[in-house]
């Protein structure tokens, strides 16, 4: 049994209805809201144009390096799906919750994000060698300061993305992202599989080539080399009540990344489900706060003499192992 692409559609949208709820209703978004399209320059490469959408908060002062926050829209979704932020980014940059940044989403459709084995379209290349030159182009970003957000796809394309440039952004932080518990293809579950069962042949070859589905897969491509990911800020969380079961994804990103000395932030989320008004909200919050955690470092540091005690005592113990299996 498989979700349709229309059921799938249908949840997005909802999602985005719900969140769209959440956002102030006097707060004015038109001035410096925009969508834009980008022309391709590489002839090599589909789709030819993509759009995408702007927002730059009231606060934002562009003679200072800001950071970029680029979000990705879940499957089905849209550039427009920004709008739906807007509210609680404006909320959480005013209160100091969240640095003035410049914020952008592309518009992928049901793309994964990716590019797709057969070459017919080119959305990863595009991403990276593309939209993201145009931005820094455009704009005065910290380069230092570049992060992707995402829900759901946009979840397991910012993980992916991230996965594979660390050298680009300075972190990720993406909600229930859709990601299978597994490291090989052919170890994937119909658990994790059975809501896009019909998307795998288009994206990863017909049959599904295994090696590019590794490579292209957020959990292998941590696997296959850790240590590329540990200057990287990472932060993913998933509700215990996702009806795409995501949580089970989720949970074998963090046992990689953990067993591999990956620092990073992963939260189950009790009483979370795949969509949700106010809870979505609070969850985006969290990523938000994770980001100027990130920034803006809040932790004492110890006394240097009790950190260096610290330290020869934790050398003298030697490599962290994985923790015993726990059956």
């Amino acid at each position: 049994m498989q979700l349709k692409m229309g059921h799938l559609m249908k949840m997005t949208a909802l999602l985005m209805v719900l969140l769209s709820n959440a956002v102030n209703a006097n707060q004015s978004r038109s001035e410096r809201f925009s969508i834009q399209n980008l022309g391709v320059s590489n002839p090599d490469w589909q789709p030819r144009q993509i759009r995408y959408s702007e927002y730059l908060p009231d606060e934002l002062d562009q003679r200072q390096p800001a950071p970029l926050i680029i979000n990705l829209h879940g499957g089905g979704g849209s550039e427009e799906d920004l709008k739906a932020f807007i509210g609680t980014i404006s909320e959480a940059t005013k209160s100091g919750a969240i640095p003035p940044a410049v914020w952008s989403m592309p518009g992928a459709g049901r793309s994964f994000y990716m590019d797709y084995q057969d070459e017919s379209e080119h959305w990863e290349s595009i991403i990276i060698e593309e939209y993201l030159p145009h931005l820094l182009a455009n704009h005065n970003i910290d380069t230092d300061r570049i992060y992707l957000m995402g829900i759901s796809m946009g979840g397991m394309g910012g993980l992916r993305l991230a996965f594979k440039y660390p050298e680009k952004f300075a972190g990720v932080a993406v909600l229930e992202p859709a990601i299978e518990a597994s490291l090989r293809w052919k170890d994937v579950s119909p658990l994790d599989s059975f809501y896009r069962a019909d998307q795998y042949e288009e994206k990863f070859g017909r049959p599904v080539d295994a090696d590019y589905w590794a490579a292209n897969h957020p959990s292998a491509i941590a696997a296959a080399d850790p240590d590329r990911l540990k200057d990287l800020a990472i932060y993913f969380e998933v509700g215990d009540l996702d009806m795409l079961n995501l949580y089970r994804g989720a949970e074998y990103l963090h046992r990689i990344l953990f067993d591999s000395g990956v620092l990073h932030e992963f939260r189950l989320v009790r009483g979370a489900d795949h969509i949700g008004e106010k809870f979505m909200d609070l969850r985006y919050r969290d990523a938000l706060d994770f980001i100027n955690r990130d920034i803006n470092p809040i932790e004492d540091k110890l006394d240097q003499n009790f950190a260096t005690f610290i330290q020869q005592a934790k050398a003298k113990l030697g490599p962290t192992v994985p923790l015993p299996p726990h059956r």
